[in-house]
């Protein structure tokens, strides 16, 4: 007998709900400083200088000014669905082998806490999984949707960009085929960005001022800071005169209302453009040392796997708080401050988990990395190996994106390394075979 659970739709919203505990724990979603300016871009709205405008708008229209849950929820219906379509792509689908997949990634990994975060990381990993099914066939029925989400999720964080990219030419040089889908889906990505910019800033850019975080982790590392001690005084460079206040902190330089950035009368198109200057010589007089502080961070980054600061309550009062106060019933805001995550103490239940998720995490890479090993000695590919291949070289294009090319921080590699265990998982099926990586003789 045909049970209602066995069917897809129901199996994608049990497994979104097994993935929705965090929520629960906390008594409301978790959110970041970043939250409160996420929404303002939304409910105002503000185009931001500093982040695409694409994910707050989407998380203000969905709380319908009701509640952050409803966003939450739908990301994570979102997730669920897209563990579904990529399992479809792999293997005949089965509902058991998904609420057994999505269980074992709630107890076990990052996914849940943040499926549950008003964060773009939030859909890191939903850009690894619409890339990933190129590497199989993906059914018709979810063609348009998968690469709807995936243009969405590449959309959606500056650093999606460069893990997108690196996947996609992946999966091209592995079957040695050109991997047209995910390929239009960036291609979307980067029209809407350039659109967006244009209309918002009046600049036909993909980041308008993102030589201002280049710029920022320059300083941190100390190359751009050993260039403005060479070329100082110069009267046409606003940080010469703040040279002596630059610091190895690249969050202070962004973030700090006393950095430079934020206290020179300077306009932000001016010193993005200065910032861009700065970054451009600082390369090409020290770019041994430019790689080197870049492969370090990235290094740096591949290794920090806990949730780290998403779940802590730090300047919520004064970024989430406020917005929740003018834009959200009492209710809502009754709830936000009874949550764990205000009352400091989320952070501290969570952390007794890791124990058990940096085991898995380990055991997942060493996985992995037999699975390859093994291939090596068949004559036939592997769609298991295909995948831990692919798998890692997004654990390693995410590292580098964020930890090279922005911030060294927890939750940038936290978000996406459960994806580690989706080989062990999926349960792939002998009939979802990857067309040839290439072309079949012509018989004699």
């Amino acid at each position: 007998m045909d049970h209602w659970l066995t069917r897809p739709a129901p199996a994608i919203l049990v497994g979104a709900l097994f993935l929705a505990w965090p929520i629960v724990l906390n008594g409301y979603p978790i959110v970041f400083s970043d939250t409160g300016a996420l929404l303002d871009m939304g409910l105002l709205p503000s185009m931001g200088w500093d982040k695409p405008f694409l994910y707050g708008p989407v998380i203000a229209a969905l709380s319908l000014h009701r509640s952050l849950i409803l966003p939450t929820a739908a990301q994570i219906l979102l997730l669920s669905y897209m563990l579904w379509a990529t399992q479809s792509a792999f293997a005949r689908p089965r509902a058991m082998r998904h609420l057994a997949l999505c269980l074992v990634l709630a107890v076990a990994t990052s996914a849940p806490w943040f499926a549950s975060t008003l964060l773009p990381d939030a859909f890191t990993a939903l850009v690894a999984l619409g890339i990933l099914t190129a590497a199989g066939h993906l059914p018709r029925r979810h063609v348009i949707p998968v690469a709807f989400l995936t243009a969405a999720a590449i959309a959606s964080h500056l650093s999606h960009l460069v893990l997108a990219a690196a996947l996609i030419a992946a999966v091209t040089l592995l079957h040695r085929r050109v991997a047209w889908r995910p390929l239009g889906s960036l291609a979307a990505a980067l029209v809407f960005l350039l659109a967006t910019n244009f209309v918002g800033n009046g600049r036909l850019a993909v980041s308008p001022y993102g030589s201002v975080f280049a710029l920022a982790r320059l300083i941190g590392d100390g190359p751009a800071r050993d260039y403005l001690a060479k070329t100082c005084p110069d009267s046409t460079l606003v940080l010469c005169a703040w040279r002596e206040q630059l610091t190895a902190d690249s969050d202070q330089f962004l973030w700090d209302p006393a950095s430079p950035f934020w206290s020179d009368p300077l306009s932000l198109a001016d010193f993005a453009a200065q910032a861009s200057r700065i970054v451009a010589r600082t390369i090409r007089t020290e770019p041994g040392a430019v790689l080197r502080h870049a492969y370090r961070n990235a290094a740096h980054e591949l290794v920090r796997v806990d949730l780290g600061d998403t779940l802590v309550p730090d300047f919520l009062a004064d970024t989430v708080r406020p917005r929740i106060t003018r834009w959200f019933p009492e209710a809502e805001l009754a709830r936000f401050d009874t949550s764990r995550q205000v009352a400091g103490t989320l952070a501290p239940l969570a952390a007794e988990l890791l124990p058990l998720q940096r085991t898995v995490i380990i055991l997942g890479l060493a996985g992995c990395a037999i699975l390859l090993i093994a291939t090596l000695r068949r004559p036939r590919p592997s769609l298991r190996a295909d995948m831990a291949a692919l798998v890692l070289i997004a654990l390693a294009a995410n590292a580098v994106a964020t930890g090279a090319l922005s911030a060294v921080h927890d939750r940038y590699e936290a978000r996406l390394i459960w994806i580690v265990f989706l080989p062990f998982l999926f349960g792939f099926s002998p009939l979802a075979v990857p067309a040839p990586r290439s072309p079949a003789p012509e018989p004699p």
